[in-house]
């Protein structure tokens, strides 16, 4: 059987033209990950490139593993030997082999998010400003626009008091970056730029290498990931890029659209390949989608179409207030469990993250488990960064924010006033923190006892670096955690806290031995690295069985046989913010069609009659997409009433879900879920006309109909 038996026309012609610039407009659940793993095993396979030849980005580690993994089945173990992956570990897989001519040591650190900011904070002090009235992060979003915009601050141009500041901690900041032999994330893409720019002769062998460049997701990519994939494909011109402008909802942290709708200025010969047959969604599902997006004017135009059934009508659901949606959402996913329907088959997604308590409240109340995307994520757990931390000094002495950071935790000794002495002789002798260490009989007013530590300490950096040097990754990590201290302590603290830090951190070691078998390395810089770029969605648990509650933007790639899109009212989805310009609007109106296109049997739409924003009580139209929805689409949902006959006693008071009472204030109401015994009894109402109220069953003046 052929290799590209399987796809369908446009698919397979996707694979087969494999020479100069190629745009494929891949339309939701049309197959584009298919059509990526067969181009590329189609290369190797049936054309005899070699893998090392085959450069190709994708936006998320996940998206690159599951990649490789298919492309692994289709063509064997040699395709380990391609570069694939986020546009920031290739850039980064490059900085370590080429770095030296920019003055950098191949061993750099990668900071963070929250390593950004700590350096922020600490610039600001030193320049004697309030980091309240200089926000960090505010700071930092300038400096990434600056950086993206491939702006040094010797080109900053504001010369407003505000935009001196900015410029001003945008100096030290890559001073202090430089000094510690660190990066953060845009310089990766920004430095690599530059590398290219400066020494075509670097450049010039990453030609000789790559004569296949693909790119995922090329509607997402931002000036800077642009400017990278044109030098790289320079070379060949070989270059195919995967996208739906359709679906470019990033415009917000820096994604540009006109990349993927001036693709074919930029490359006249370009040859462009639509993907319309969809696989995912029903007739109706999918009409909704195409009849809203085609009110937006910058698109290149495509059509989504299924060999589907046209199936359910979709559900427009009005409640009276953002309680009362939740609670219908609710009934509605427990009512399709009921059915025989999997918890982890059914999304309930909204605009912002603000939405998520009334839904969690509203699962919670009937019984059903959820997971919610957008909480506190792995890498951001103390313990975890605290390990992470000891690595990274391990890896990289230069490091001064890292070691600042554990220097005395587990506490050892070097308390505040051992710390001012090792800094101030830091200071007069102009070394890194982690040398001061090793001099540290040399500190002037540091006690014995500080001495013994800071010793002990660079002793036990070396003694690791050693183990580093062993090949084993996962071992090192282990050693690592136990002899710094921080299993000893808590293994030693016995709280379930503390058991849960010890759970993390056993995951950490796991995770060590996860990317030395997956990775085929043991190397502590490319596991740093690893880590330094994972993304939130890397870090979504997808095997717990629960509930999905996420934002749009997170459920981006997802598909769902039920899905509840809730808040559709003007202001909120589309968000206010979109009112300023109209390519804000049309990008609220790309995530909407985003949000019906992760549906596949059954899509249900909600808005609320009132709702509580920052406090205060809302009473917005509803969302001008659902007016863009042909009516024939649509059917009006009525409330969906609990299981009926479920009875539920405690004490003296016997409610049954789904049964009808009467309050005096809020009128007639339907029982969606009690809990709680005896006296603490509480049972909860949803009033049609006064969305959901819990009372205590003891005192509430309910009276049941006969």
């Amino acid at each position: 059987m052929h290799l590209l038996s399987q796809l369908n026309p446009q698919q397979r012609r996707a694979c087969e033209i494999t020479e100069g610039p190629v745009l494929v407009l891949a339309g939701a659940g049309s197959g584009k990950t298919r059509t990526l793993t067969y181009r590329i095993a189609y290369l190797i396979k049936e054309l005899g490139v070699a893998p090392e030849a085959i450069l190709a980005f994708t936006f998320t580690n996940k998206a690159a593993q599951e990649m490789r993994d298919r492309v692994e089945a289709l063509v064997g173990a040699a395709v380990r030997s391609m570069w694939l992956g986020t546009f920031h570990a290739v850039a980064a897989r490059i900085l370590r082999q080429e770095i030296a001519v920019m003055g950098y040591g191949p061993r750099f650190g990668i900071y963070d998010a929250e390593d950004a900011r700590n350096l922020v904070r600490e610039i600001l002090r030193e320049m004697g400003l309030d980091d309240k009235k200089w926000p960090p992060a505010q700071l930092l979003s300038h400096i990434s626009r600056a950086k993206n915009a491939f702006l040094t601050p010797d080109d900053w141009s504001d010369a407003s008091f505000f935009g001196r500041r900015v410029q001003e901690v945008y100096a030290r900041y890559q001073e202090r970056l430089r000094a510690l032999n660190a990066l953060d994330f845009d310089d990766l893409i920004f430095l690599t730029v530059q590398l290219f720019d400066r020494f075509p002769e670097v450049l010039a062998r990453y030609h000789r290498r790559f004569q296949y460049v693909l790119v995922d997701e090329y509607q997402d990519t931002n000036l800077a990931q642009y400017r990278l994939i044109r030098q790289l494909a320079a070379g060949h011109r070989n270059l195919c890029v995967v996208g739906d402008d359709d679906q470019s909802i990033y415009g917000w942290r820096g994604a540009d659209v006109r990349n993927i709708l001036e693709f074919q200025r930029e490359f006249p010969d370009a040859t462009v390949i639509r993907l319309e047959e969809n696989y995912r969604s029903t007739g109706n599902i999918l009409a909704a989608a195409n009849a809203v997006v085609r009110n937006n004017r910058e698109r290149l135009g495509k059509e989504l179409w299924t060999r589907k059934e046209p199936g359910e009508r979709i559900s427009v659901y009005e409640a009276p207030d953002e309680n009362a949606e939740a609670w219908q959402a609710a009934q509605i996913v427990g009512l399709a469990v009921q059915q025989g329907i999997k918890p982890s088959e059914c999304a309930i997604l909204y605009r912002t993250n603000a939405q998520s308590r009334a839904f969690e409240m509203a699962l919670s109340r009937v019984g059903l488990g959820y997971r919610l995307v957008g909480g506190k994520r792995f890498y951001e757990r103390k313990e975890v960064r605290d390990l992470v931390a000891y690595l990274k000094v391990v890896y990289n002495p230069l490091d001064d924010l890292a070691l600042l950071r554990i220097i005395n935790f587990p506490r050892r000794g070097l308390g505040e006033v051992a710390l001012e002495r090792l800094a101030a002789y830091q200071r007069e002798r102009g070394i890194a923190l982690y040398q001061t260490l090793g001099e540290a009989e040399a500190v002037a007013g540091l006690s014995p006892a500080g001495q013994r530590a800071a010793q002990e300490l660079c002793e036990l950096f070396g003694h690791w670096r050693a183990v580093a040097a062993e090949g084993d990754l996962a071992q090192l990590v282990r050693t690592v955690a136990e002899e710094s201290g921080l299993l000893p302590l808590y293994q030693r603290e016995g709280t379930s806290e503390a058991e849960d830090r010890l759970e993390n951190l056993g995951e950490l070691i796991s995770e060590a031995r996860r990317f030395q078998i997956e990775q085929g390395t043991a190397d502590l810089g490319d596991f740093l690295s690893w880590v330094a770029l994972v993304s939130e969605w890397d870090q979504t648990d997808q095997r717990s069985d629960g509930v999905w509650l996420m934002t749009v933007h997170s459920a981006k790639g997802l598909e769902f046989p039920l899905v509840v899109l809730a808040g559709l009212e003007e202001g909120i989805f589309p968000h206010a913010r979109a009112f300023d310009e109209p390519s804000g609007l049309e990008e609220e109106r790309r995530l909407f069609y985003v949000a019906v296109t992760r549906a596949c049997r059954r899509l249900v739409l909600m808005h609320a009659k009132t709702r509580i924003v920052q406090g205060r009580a809302q009473s917005n139209p509803p969302s001008r997409f659902l007016t863009e929805i042909p009516e024939e689409l649509l059917e009006p949902l009525d409330f969906v009433r609990p299981r009926e006959g479920a009875k539920v006693e405690r004490g003296a008071t016997c409610f049954t879900l789904g049964e009808t009472v009467t309050h005096p204030r809020f009128g007639r109401g339907t029982v969606v879920a009690t809990r709680g015994e005896g006296e603490d009894t509480e049972v909860t109402i949803a009033f049609p006309g006064g969305g959901v109220r819990s009372f205590l069953a003891k005192y509430a003046q309910l009276i049941k109909e006969a």
